[in-house]
């Protein structure tokens, strides 16, 4: 195996000799079958890099959990409005939204005008009549799915902090969003 060099890191490996292939300002030299492109080169032998620090390693971890739980507000919550099938948008923006309508229906609710209708409008952009009573249990259905979304978020920070604490490379390695169940978020 041969291992092209740039600035002493490897770029580019093949099983190839690249004797007289290529220019000679291209440095190519020898390595063993493990070498990989982003490898040292200390002048003698290929080298892996250094593993990523403990703590670069959880900042990482945590803008992916970060990311993971912005697209589960974006993706909303599917549910059945006013008979037809949509989804009730639960982003950042969306919640101060659900928020009012909820406090809105209640309000309706406690005056004894439950049957009062409210216009929502889901993600497929149709405005549908809903009850006090239905505007209220899909706003409270809609932030207990948001909820969700955060307790898990939560969780899941809370477990990268555990194995920083206890310098577990590995079990920090394994921190995903899809690594921890719907059961673990109630235990």
């Amino acid at each position: 195996m041969w291992a092209r060099i740039e600035n002493g890191t490897v770029t580019e490996i093949t099983d190839i000799d690249p004797t007289g292939r290529f220019h000679p300002s291209i440095q190519w030299v020898a390595c063993s079958t493990d070498t990989r492109p982003g490898w040292h080169y200390d002048g003698e032998q290929c080298l892996p890099p250094p593993p990523e620090l403990l703590e670069d390693l959880a900042v990482r971890k945590r803008a992916e959990i970060d990311q993971v739980r912005d697209t589960a507000f974006a993706a909303g919550l599917p549910y059945e409005i006013a008979g037809e099938p949509d989804v009730v948008q639960t982003r950042p923006q969306d919640q101060i939204n659900l928020l009012g309508l909820s406090a809105k229906a209640q309000r309706l609710i406690a005056a004894g005008d439950s049957e009062a209708t409210l216009t929502f409008r889901g993600l497929s952009n149709v405005n549908r009549e809903l009850t006090a009573e239905e505007m209220d249990a899909l706003a409270l259905a809609a932030l207990a799915h948001i909820e969700s979304i955060y307790q898990r978020s939560w969780m899941l920070k809370d477990a990268i902090t555990t194995a920083v604490e206890q310098n577990t490379r590995d079990d920090l390695k394994g921190i995903t969003w899809k690594s921890f169940n719907n059961r673990m978020l109630h235990e």
